[in-house]
């Protein structure tokens, strides 16, 4: 879509577009129906760290209701306070550490240090196709808000300079105590911090006495435990929906995993024709080409988070080295044709829609 070229109109079309857009959502959201009627079953779902979060508590007996949707209200504010710390631009702790970083090293709070430590080691183990350092490139390409996105390719020039600036840069230290001077770097941790995120969340539930639930943060997906007498059901989108398929394929977990999925669906704008998707190349400063979605699955959201990403980056021809290489054995991948291709590992638990073309790799 191409947007008229008076600034002032299409900043109003901008607002517009997601006024509307928050307005379905938050009708979709009164006006559908519950998932069903089990009493056992409590749901809540609202808008954190830019996307739809919902939790389902399945309750053991002697558990309240009243008790449950105080565990839920208590975890509303822990998110809440998880997105302002890893926040990369506005008035976030991770944004305020990003406006020092080009004149200074800056010292890391403690509470951010692990998430440091373990996004060095995914980068170096993914040879560098996850980068949280990759912020100026994503301030660059517009999908850092969604409010003033682009509806043309950056200027090449700024581009190519991003990306230089990103190839001199000191690495994350690997135990995540300090970082910079790093003239060009905005650390971005949205390809890991949602994984944390869920990571966290079931933590905190299990803290409260809950050991069956389920949280999606927008398509990181992590699950604790059983659904009554039967394993939470998950349902994965399709990359591209039509009017008979939303959804790609189901899984049932088995009770304590991470189910990931990164997509050039998620955020992007169409120009001349070609996508143009937020899921980019730190060496390149493009978005990654070969692939449309990745699931991950494993025990661990950060992980899932972070991989799925890689492995995207990495695209057709290097995904399973990747995958070898951060540790996953169970994942699949949907090629820019519509292909499946799927580790050996994952494919006994995965039902597909009918008339895919289906690989099990190793």
């Amino acid at each position: 879509m191409r947007l008229p070229e008076s600034p002032h109109l299409r900043l109003f079309l901008r607002r517009l577009i997601l006024g509307l857009g928050l307005a379905l959502l938050f009708a979709w959201l009164a006006l559908r129906p519950r998932p069903d009627n089990d009493d056992r079953l409590v749901v809540r779902e609202w808008l954190a760290m830019g996307t739809l979060v919902s939790v389902s508590l399945y309750l053991d007996e002697g558990q309240s209701r009243a008790a449950a949707e105080s565990a839920l209200t208590g975890l509303e504010g822990l998110l809440a306070d998880y997105e302002r710390r890893w926040r990369a631009w506005g008035d976030g702790e991770l944004a305020a550490l990003n406006a020092r970083l080009a004149q200074e090293r800056v010292s890391i709070p403690a509470t951010m240090q692990p998430l440091f430590a373990r996004a060095a080691e995914l980068s170096s183990a993914s040879a560098g196709r996850f980068d949280v350092r990759i912020g100026r490139l994503v301030e660059l390409w517009g999908f850092h808000d969604e409010t003033q996105f682009r509806s043309t390719p950056p200027d090449p020039v700024a581009l190519n300079q991003a990306v230089a600036a990103l190839a001199k840069a000191p690495p994350l230290p690997p135990d995540g105590h300090a970082y910079g001077p790093a003239p060009g770097v905005w650390l971005d941790f949205g390809a890991i911090a949602k994984g944390d995120a869920v990571d966290r969340a079931i933590d905190h539930l299990r803290s409260e006495g809950y050991a069956n639930a389920i949280v999606n943060a927008g398509g990181n997906l992590r699950t604790c435990g059983r659904r009554g007498n039967r394993a939470w059901r998950i349902g994965i989108r399709h990359p591209r929906p039509d009017d008979r398929h939303r959804l790609l394929a189901t899984l049932e977990s088995t009770g304590d995993e991470a189910i990931i999925t990164s997509g050039d669906y998620e955020r992007y704008f169409e120009f001349d024709g070609h996508r143009y998707h937020h899921l980019l190349d730190p060496h390149s400063g493009q978005p990654a080409q070969g692939l449309q979605a990745v699931t991950v699955v494993t025990q661990n959201g950060a992980l899932a988070d972070a991989a799925s990403t890689a492995l995207f980056v990495a695209g057709p021809q290097h995904w399973r080295e990747v995958a070898r290489a951060l540790g996953i054995d169970q994942a699949f991948v949907v090629t820019a044709e519509g292909d499946v291709e799927i580790t050996a590992a994952l494919a006994p638990r995965v039902t597909f829609i009918d008339g895919l073309h289906i690989k099990t790799v190793p």
